[in-house]
């Protein structure tokens, strides 16, 4: 009974802080540059969140990699903890994708439109018309982090994987660089309201040719999964 409380006190500081403390960090940081303000936000929201909901990251495999700009990295989708995880593993000089409906909540909405999320209507897919807007980012020596399958998974196994990704690479020429995750839905489940202390294991591969199909990208995952 206890331990289910101290859960559910963290999973909602978890949930509630951060955003705040985010939107704070990054408006005191503005004098000193939006791009050192958004990193510098990052760095913040993720380490709170993560910190307070208990969740360690065990990373492994290519870690320099994390460090590569420009850079395409990729990610499965088991969990609502991932954009978080996604964006604490990448940390800076980075753009994100988000769906359209997070841009009206009323806690991450504006952190992320401060953060400078690109938000996708879920009927839109994952194709060039959507993505074109972050060949930009690329251009000027971000990483963008993004998931191929475009929405979580319910069971933890890997749904058909879009080509935005691909498509990405091909224009840009920015390496793409698969982030496996391997249990995050044991963090935060699909459909779960809160947040399970433990550890997630990471696993960063080589850069893919962008050559690949979606077929052959996902494929890549299944072996490391």
């Amino acid at each position: 009974m206890i331990s289910q409380l101290v859960t559910v006190i963290r999973s909602t500081l978890a949930f509630v802080l951060p955003p705040l403390v985010g939107m704070l960090w990054f408006l005191a940081c503005l004098p000193l540059g939006r791009r050192r303000a958004v990193n510098s936000g990052i760095r913040v929201v993720t380490w709170l969140g993560l910190g307070l909901a208990g969740i360690r990251l065990q990373v492994e495999g290519e870690v320099a990699l994390l460090e590569q700009r420009p850079a395409i990295f990729v990610i499965n989708h088991q969990s609502g903890t991932d954009p978080i995880i996604g964006a604490r593993l990448v940390r800076h000089d980075m753009v994100a994708i988000g769906k359209y409906e997070l841009q009206f909540h009323p806690l991450l909405g504006p952190l992320m439109k401060m953060f400078g999320t690109v938000f996708v209507k879920r009927e839109q897919g994952m194709g060039p018309q959507v993505l074109a807007p972050l060949l930009p980012a690329l251009a000027a020596g971000d990483a963008v982090v993004l998931a191929p399958e475009g929405k979580r998974s319910k069971d933890g196994q890997l749904l058909p994987f879009k080509p935005g990704a691909l498509w990405l690479a091909q224009q840009s020429g920015a390496p793409l660089i698969p982030v496996v995750l391997h249990n995050s839905g044991e963090i935060l489940p699909a459909r779960g309201l809160l947040m399970k202390p433990g550890t997630v294991r990471v696993t960063v591969l080589p850069p893919q040719p962008a050559t690949l199909t979606t077929e052959q990208l996902r494929q890549v995952f299944a072996d490391a999964l």
